[in-house]
């Protein structure tokens, strides 16, 4: 067991549940919840327009200035950079969400940076019945793996079924973590693989 001083978490993933639990709710009580989900880059009709050949779901692309990682996400997101290295991103309308953090100086296996988010996760008051749902290697085209991971909870602090899928990345002894939450009622699970699957380190 990794000792706890040297796990980069320390709460993070519960404050950031939290966040995303506060701001559905506040959405679902002034009326701009999930019954109008085109925020998320959702189609009207429930299905997910991958390509955004119709026009109706479009993608940006997010850089770093100072890391130099780099992520796609819905055109219509807010984005805000967050110290150090970090950055957050949030549906204008509907539950989804997407954070980066950046963590220096980790002396961590990547196995080991994945058990530190787990186990910040499992010890959240508010998250009850989680349920791994898969897991699974990626290859950066940078050439370094990252380890992606997707789990179902349930929200105690809205009495809601969400889902997370987040990849966890290691440069030497920097650690790179891009999580999507989002509503279980949501039908956003293809569009958070992609926000997943376009991670990379470096330029262009």
């Amino acid at each position: 067991m990794t000792d706890t001083t040297e796990r980069p978490y320390n709460g993070r993933a519960r404050r950031t549940i939290a966040t995303r639990a506060i701001r559905a709710n506040v959405a679902q009580r002034s009326g701009s919840g999930r019954s109008d989900n085109s925020g998320d880059g959702i189609d009207s009709d429930g299905g997910a327009d991958e390509d955004g050949s119709d026009g109706k779901l479009t993608f940006k692309t997010y850089t770093d200035p100072e890391y130099g990682y780099r992520i796609t996400y819905p055109a219509d997101w807010t984005v805000e950079p967050e110290v150090p290295g970090g950055a957050s991103f949030g549906a204008r309308v509907g539950s989804a969400g997407a954070v980066v953090y950046v963590d220096e100086g980790l002396n961590l296996t990547l196995g080991e940076y994945v058990a530190a988010f787990i186990d910040d996760l499992a010890a959240d008051e508010h998250v009850r019945a989680v349920e791994a749902l898969d897991r699974r290697d990626i290859a950066l085209e940078s050439g370094e793996t990252g380890r992606a991971v997707e789990y179902v909870y349930r929200n105690g602090m809205c009495d809601q079924r969400w889902q997370l899928a987040y990849l966890f990345v290691l440069d030497g002894t920097t650690g790179y973590t891009l999580g999507v939450d989002w509503n279980d009622d949501d039908p956003f699970r293809e569009i958070a693989v992609r926000i997943v699957d376009s991670f990379a380190l470096g330029a262009t």
